[in-house]
């Protein structure tokens, strides 16, 4: 499909822009917590790139008359299709209605990207754009690590890498993604400057990881590393890693992690019972979504966080997150979406030459390790909206049509 440079900027702006969700914190109706960034006026203009951009890509199809919903749209009616739902019977539909045109926004640019990635310059500009605004946002990490600058989100995570992510494990959520994309790229990638970029994001993102000090990223990350192993040296390298990563895991459940809170296991267990219970009262559709913050005060534990603390927010957990958020229809809706998702995926990735192959998979591995990082932390709406549709996107693009960023 023919392509024009203002596509491909406007496609890169919104996957950049999309990157540093946790800016938006400033526009949400929870309480503010931790350390904010941009302001409500910062954080309005960030939305109004992504809307303008996904404008222009909305138009853009229309004009083609190349208006369809991706590669696998059996994904993106799943997933807007719970979000609905549960706006529609959930307790705070002016959040639910905020979220579900988020997630359009999102749609658009999934739709758009699939249908031009393989038109020149789009696949270029998209990458490229990516690993220098990535790069840019692990050196900041680092630096502020360094420098112990801002003072008090130095604090506030205890001395760990955590940029302008506002939190440790938001940064290692980013990093995760970033990490295995960048080394798709470096594996598929002809031309010594873009290989050299690649290497060097490759490289920052596994050393900010490892400052994070976050456990459920560098579980995430092992799992990653598993699944990609599997499917690019064989099984044997796959269980050395497995077994690696289950002792790793078991490591890390039995002893203290420097810089972390020590009270975080048991307010952590507190947290997830709340949540539990908040699936529990509102079992077919959910409390809606962004509704847990309200909930919360009424199914709270005696020894758990106070309402407007950050563990007040989600219970830090994806899945029980989107159980409370959306409920037993959501997230059967979800594991349905996350299943065409995979179908159209194997379906591209087998009929790729298997050069190819490597870009995408190392974007499943970074999906996959997204997923597992969501077993510790994270809130489902949100990573579906600003995490999962962008990325199906590249993938699905990827699986089709290889590592067109030459």
């Amino acid at each position: 499909m023919r392509a024009t440079a203002p596509l491909a900027w406007a496609l890169a702006a919104f996957f950049v822009v999309v990157q540093f969700y946790t800016s938006l914190a400033a526009l949400s109706p929870t309480p503010p917590v931790g350390y904010v960034f941009v302001s409500r006026a910062g954080a309005a203009a960030l939305v109004a790139i992504l809307a303008l951009a996904a404008l222009f890509i909305l138009l853009r199809l229309w004009r083609d008359r190349a208006f369809s919903f991706g590669a696998s749209p059996a994904m993106l009616f799943a997933w807007l299709g719970a979000v609905a739902l549960a706006t529609a019977f959930g307790i705070d539909p002016v959040s639910g209605v905020q979220v579900l045109g988020i997630m359009l926004l999102a749609a658009t640019f999934h739709m758009g990207f699939v249908r031009y990635y393989a038109g020149p310059p789009v696949g270029r500009v998209l990458i490229v754009a990516y690993l220098s605004a990535g790069t840019i946002a692990a050196l900041a990490a680092l630096a502020m690590l360094a420098l112990h600058r801002p003072a008090e989100l130095y604090a506030y995570n205890n001395g760990r890498a955590a940029g302008t992510f506002v939190t440790a494990n938001q940064c290692a959520a980013f990093l995760l993604l970033f990490g295995f994309v960048a080394f798709g790229v470096a594996r598929s990638a002809q031309r010594r400057a873009l290989q050299t970029l690649a290497w060097s994001a490759t490289s920052l993102a596994a050393l900010a990881l490892v400052l994070t000090y976050s456990r459920s990223g560098w579980i995430a990350a092992g799992a990653g590393a598993v699944f990609l192993a599997a499917t690019l040296r064989g099984r044997r390298v796959a269980l050395v890693l497995g077994a690696l990563l289950l002792a790793v895991g078991l490591a890390l459940a039995l002893r203290p992690v420097a810089r972390h809170d020590s009270a975080d296991s048991f307010n952590r267990v507190a947290t997830l019972v709340a949540g539990a219970r908040v699936a529990e009262l509102f079992p077919l559709t959910g409390a809606g979504p962004m509704a847990y913050w309200r909930v919360y005060p009424q199914v709270r534990t005696p020894n758990g966080a106070q309402p407007g603390a950050f563990g007040a927010l989600h219970p830090h957990d994806i899945y029980l997150s989107l159980a409370g958020e959306l409920g037993v229809a959501g997230v059967v809706a979800t594991a349905l979406g996350w299943l065409a998702f995979a179908r159209a995926f194997r379906r591209s990735l087998l009929g790729l030459a298997p050069a190819g192959r490597p870009f995408a998979l190392a974007i499943a591995a970074g999906l996959i390790a997204t997923l597992v990082q969501g077993l510790f932390d994270t809130i489902g709406v949100v990573e579906m909206s600003f995490v999962w549709i962008p990325y199906t996107a590249l993938a699905l693009a990827a699986a089709r049509f290889g590592p067109v960023f030459e």
